[in-house]
């Protein structure tokens, strides 16, 4: 949370100051490396911004100011060109722009930062305020300011034995939003941390940029042995509000292997559940960028959004600030993260080092996980008794360096770290070896 707390309120834009504040702040937290590119610069249609400030943004109706735009960060539309002038009623609300569905909100409007060539003004206001308007003629001074600068990614690279990577995605562009966007790099951020001392078998890289384009000009730069390194990837936003039930939006195939610990690690690990959809079918941010031709890198999305239509009441609005996030919401989304890097960093395929049917009930092993027929092991005897069962049945086909831990766990509808735990035991007593396979 202190990291939003420092966050909240700033005019972040692909391109200004708030966003170079907010950049200063995380570099607080976390040793990023800062990747610059200049403003103007091409890659497949898309620019790179200008550095965008809001100087002065009043309307007034016989000297009286009735709006002021800079009394919020969303009080202009992001990228607005100025203007100076004098306009009628109903010239003047075609450029204001509102939610009816959220009458007292100022709405988040970004749709110019990706139409530059539109080259519109306008103001974001309460649509409470836009029908309070009357007729008559309206003094409007709107200025903004376009200056040369530099779109700023922030990286952070954890390195592993192996260079394949599995790479985190959140955006830092959403003026004054706090859920959308910040929530998630300040939960990658967290999970960062938690790895700094710990080795690892993957390597795990963060990459916070502004939506779309940040990662378009990240990813230009990039050698193609860089990019073939990135193995899996999770995009995250929407994760900080009262919602407990996560939403995961699949990968484009919807089969890879980050599909599948996902999938496995939210039915277990998630205590309000979770549910999902297809590729794009939830939200639509950077995967569309990793997915793409030639990087087809498998991103998934993870958030708590509500429905399909509906992300969260405050979504793109004023209303998205420090006081609907809940620390505990960040923290098992952390917790949740760290279970799927576990999945990634323990999941291993078994080689049988015996012959036949081991007993497992023979203290020599003491491998078997008794049933709840006494009533005096009754608090020693897991619940899914039967699943285990059922797992000790089979067990023996699977020591054969084709099941995964994974795939077992999968099969049996039993957690994975439990799984592990479990068959580590057979390890110890020299039944089995685990082999150590890169799964992505």
């Amino acid at each position: 949370m202190e990291i939003l707390k420092r966050v909240q309120g700033l005019s972040a834009a692909p391109v200004s100051a708030g966003t170079d504040e907010q950049n200063r702040i995380l570099r607080e937290f976390l040793p990023f490396k800062i990747l610059e590119y200049k403003s103007g610069r091409e890659h497949n249609g898309w620019y790179v911004p200008q550095n965008w400030e809001v100087k002065k943004a009043e309307i007034r109706k016989a000297g009286k100011l009735i709006y002021d735009g800079k009394v919020h960060p969303l009080g202009v539309i992001g990228y607005s060109q100025s203007f100076r002038g004098k306009a009628t009623l109903s010239e003047l609300r075609e450029h204001l722009f509102f939610s009816k569905a959220r009458p007292e909100k100022i709405i988040y409007h970004c749709d110019l930062y990706y139409k530059p060539y539109l080259k519109l003004w306008g103001f974001s206001v309460p649509y409470r305020q836009y029908q309070s308007l009357t007729d008559g003629e309206y003094e409007v001074e709107l200025e903004t300011e376009f200056s040369g600068g530099t779109m700023k990614v922030l990286e952070y690279t954890h390195k592993g034995k192996s260079p394949a990577t599995i790479v985190f995605n959140a955006h830092n562009c959403h003026a004054s939003q706090l859920n959308d966007g910040p929530a998630g790099y300040a939960t990658f951020m967290e999970v960062m941390k938690r790895l700094q001392n710990r080795e690892t078998r993957y390597t795990y890289r963060l990459v916070i940029a502004p939506e779309h384009m940040g990662t378009v000009f990240y990813l230009a730069d990039l050698s193609a042995k860089e990019i073939k390194n990135f193995r899996a990837g999770i995009f995250m936003e929407m994760v900080g509000h009262d919602n407990p039930k996560f939403a995961l939006q699949e990968s484009f195939t919807g089969e890879s292997p980050i599909d599948k610990i996902a999938h496995h690690v939210l039915r277990h690990k998630s205590r309000g559940g979770y549910w999902s959809d297809k590729f794009r079918k939830i939200v639509g941010n950077d995967e569309t960028v990793w997915e793409a031709g030639g990087i087809e890198v498998p991103m998934i999305s993870l958030s708590r959004c509500e429905s399909k239509n509906h992300y969260y009441p405050e979504y793109h609005t004023n209303a998205d600030n420090l006081s609907i996030m809940k620390e505990d919401m960040l923290d098992e989304t952390a917790d949740v993260l760290m279970a799927m890097i576990d999945v990634f960093e323990k999941d291993c395929v078994m080689k049988r080092k015996f012959t036949g049917l081991i007993a497992l009930s023979n203290p020599k092993f003491d491998l078997y996980m008794r049933p709840g027929t006494d009533p005096s092991l009754k608090d020693s005897v897991p619940a899914d008794q039967s699943k285990w069962n059922y797992l000790m049945d089979c067990l023996p086909r699977y020591f054969d360096e084709q099941y995964s831990i994974l795939d077992i766990a999968i099969k049996h509808d039993l957690p994975f770290d439990k799984v592990y735990d479990y068959l580590s035991k057979f390890q110890e007593k020299n039944l089995v070896e685990f082999m150590d396979k890169e799964f992505i």
